[in-house]
């Protein structure tokens, strides 16, 4: 019976990965809508604050979190932090991309091979240096808008929090893709090594 048993499980197994595109299939299709809806949301409010940017309020909100004295915002300020921000975006379409990719091939059937793992860790490490983007990003932006006040580069750079835990957070799961991504790379790896020999 013992003998047997192994016989069994590896003819229920093709079956069963045959089987597993049209399982995720929804769900492929369902990722995929998100990541347009998605980096679309975010460059519909970043047109829309730029649009309806108030030097006032910015300036007012800027004072109150650095306890800072800038006198004036300008046009010029204001377009070169929604240029950065518009940069952002930009990495966010390549992680929409990536995502659009990584579940092609997972809808071709190609989900534990060497190409959906490699599409995985660019996924990962694109997040990260979004991430990483964002963090230094916000800084900058700090700059941007002092840089005419009376406050020292220093002080601005060395205020407030540079990470705070959603960014965290982020940079946990981008690095648990790219390890996932690592581990499904080596495993299609040695499958297809094993299907050589055989």
């Amino acid at each position: 019976m013992s003998a047997t048993m192994p016989n069994a499980m590896s003819e229920a197994s093709p079956a069963s990965q045959a089987n597993l595109p049209a399982r995720i299939r929804w769900l492929c299709q369902l990722i995929r809508i998100a990541a347009l809806l998605w980096v679309g949301w975010i460059l519909v409010n970043v047109a829309r604050g730029w649009y309806a940017a108030d030097p006032a309020r910015l300036m007012d909100n800027l004072n109150r979190g650095l306890n800072a004295g800038v006198s004036e915002i300008s046009k010029g300020q204001i377009a070169a932090f929604f240029t950065g921000n518009f940069g952002i975006w930009l990495l966010d379409t390549v992680i929409a991309y990536c995502m659009w990719q990584l579940t092609g091939r997972y809808l071709q059937g190609r989900i534990f091979t060497v190409d959906a793992a490699l599409w995985m860790r660019r996924l990962g490490v694109t997040g990260l240096i979004t991430v990483l983007g964002m963090v230094a990003w916000r800084r900058a932006s700090l700059l941007i808008f002092t840089m005419h006040g009376n406050m020292p580069a220093g002080t601005v750079l060395l205020s407030g929090q540079w990470v705070t835990p959603p960014d965290l957070m982020r940079l946990l799961f981008c690095l648990f893709l790219v390890a996932l991504a690592q581990i499904f790379k080596a495993a299609a790896e040695l499958a297809d090594d094993h299907a050589g020999i055989v």
